[in-house]
């Protein structure tokens, strides 16, 4: 019988994409039926109810031969394509304007430096505080992603809500990451001008390391719930 399920399986395929994906897809949903079979089989299925039973809980796989072709499963509508391409823009935008800001503020610190010796100060709090809302705009497009509906328990929708999960894991883990080390590098500049520690302060990039290893940890430990 593990020849008729791989013989249907790669029928069910000869139309697919000939990509990677496809071929990965195809072995993992051969393997996942021939174990449910195995299960049916030792439950006192017969064979050919077995094969029957688990051959139809496999689903449509032409949904996915689009998706198949595309790195990345999930698409947004075109509205939020444009939406996210805004905030990215103008995020981009005010991490320029955070450059300029502090740069304008030390050449001033520079002309000045004898009337204004807290202008460096000023222009690093100043570039950390426009940073702050185009940080929050990067986290919130790369959290963007339609919401997941699961119509019926088949090894297709398996795969897709697989997929779904992964792709979200990846945009989190990743913006939480910029906030950790935007917060480290700020809080880095401001503690090492307010104190003039500048030999102790270098220890705030191990801290924010360490922040960064017990955030892995935590998406390692929430995935393999």
């Amino acid at each position: 019988m593990n020849e008729t399920i791989r013989k249907h399986i790669e029928e069910l395929f000869a139309e697919a994409p000939k990509t990677r994906r496809a071929v990965d897809l195809k072995e993992e949903i051969i393997q996942n039926t021939m174990e449910k079979y195995q299960d049916l089989r030792k439950e006192g299925y017969q064979e050919e109810d077995a094969c029957k039973i688990v051959l139809n809980s496999i689903g449509d796989v032409k949904e996915l031969f689009s998706e198949l072709e595309d790195p990345n499963p999930l698409r947004l509508s075109e509205e939020d394509r444009k939406k996210k391409a805004m905030l990215k823009a103008i995020a981009a935008s005010l991490y320029v304007l955070a450059v300029g800001v502090y740069a304008s503020c030390m050449m001033a610190s520079v002309i000045f430096s004898a009337g204004a010796p807290h202008l460096g100060m000023l222009g690093i709090v100043s570039a950390a505080l426009i940073c702050i809302p185009a940080t929050g705009m990067i986290v919130y497009a790369a959290c963007m992603y339609p919401d997941f509906h699961k119509n019926q328990d088949t090894l297709v929708e398996g795969y897709k809500e697989r997929a779904y999960t992964r792709n979200r894991e990846k945009a989190v883990r990743i913006s939480v990451n910029a906030i950790i080390w935007l917060l480290t590098v700020t809080l880095y500049f401001v503690i090492s001008f307010a104190t003039f520690y500048w030999h102790v302060t270098w220890i705030l990039f191990l801290v924010g390391g360490c922040a960064q290893a017990v955030a892995a940890l935590v998406f390692s430990l929430r995935r393999d719930r």
